[in-house]
């Protein structure tokens, strides 16, 4: 009996795995992939796409707006009929700081980089929409005239669009008329019940997206209103 299972241990004596030397591999080649936390990040919210969306022919115009807020009004319902939610990069105004031209930058809301959290040790993981996307727009005033004219930087995105923008928290957020309106109604004791479906006419979107945007402006006093 202790003759068979002397046997039988000698049989499968080199079967064992090497834990330690797969331990080692695998962190060998983590290394390789990641070799910090921020590139590995990266890889993880890039989501492994590999997509060249050029739509250059689509947002150039040689038309000359009559104001900044029309140009960037243009270039977002052009964005949202793409499939592409187009938001402000940068401002910069030539009185406020020398050597700056008056110029407006836009951008993809993908633009930029996922910033991981200060602290080490993050209770729970996180996702970001960033994914470095170029796409920029440059609006610049006229040498003659109180136009605005639409140039593009780099018309490339590196994503694929969105199939539909409905119900999109950026999309929804309350302009500066809505929130007049919403603050005159709101000092006339209107219901907010009422308050909605009258913002909700002058902008059709959905009636989720127009509560999570009225909530929280309802919730302040009425003597911080607009």
């Amino acid at each position: 009996m202790d003759q068979r299972e002397y046997n039988s241990d000698e049989m499968y004596e080199g079967f064992e795995p090497d834990f330690e030397d797969m331990n080692d591999c695998l962190e060998r080649d983590f290394d390789e992939r990641y070799g910090d936390f921020d590139a590995m990040n990266d890889a993880l919210n890039k989501g492994g796409e590999d997509v060249m969306v050029d739509l250059t022919d689509v947002f150039s115009t040689g038309m000359m707006f009559d104001t900044r807020d029309d140009l960037l009004k243009w270039a977002r319902n052009v964005g949202r009929e793409n499939g592409v939610v187009v938001v402000i990069f940068r401002s910069e105004n030539a009185t406020a700081r020398p050597r700056t031209k008056t110029q407006l930058i836009l951008g993809c809301e993908r633009s930029g980089k996922y910033r991981p959290w200060k602290n080490p040790k993050p209770t729970r993981s996180t996702w970001s929409r960033k994914c470095e996307c170029p796409f920029r727009l440059r609006g610049t005033p006229s040498n003659v005239g109180d136009g605005w004219y639409l140039h593009v930087i780099c018309g490339v995105h590196n994503h694929e669009l969105a199939k539909k923008l409905t119900g999109h928290a950026f999309l929804g957020r309350l302009s500066q008329e809505e929130k007049v309106v919403l603050g005159d109604m709101t000092k006339n004791m209107i219901k907010p019940r009422n308050i909605l479906m009258t913002i909700k006419d002058h902008n059709v979107t959905t009636i989720r997206t127009y509560n999570r945007a009225l909530i929280p402006t309802l919730s302040r006093p009425k003597n911080l209103m607009p």
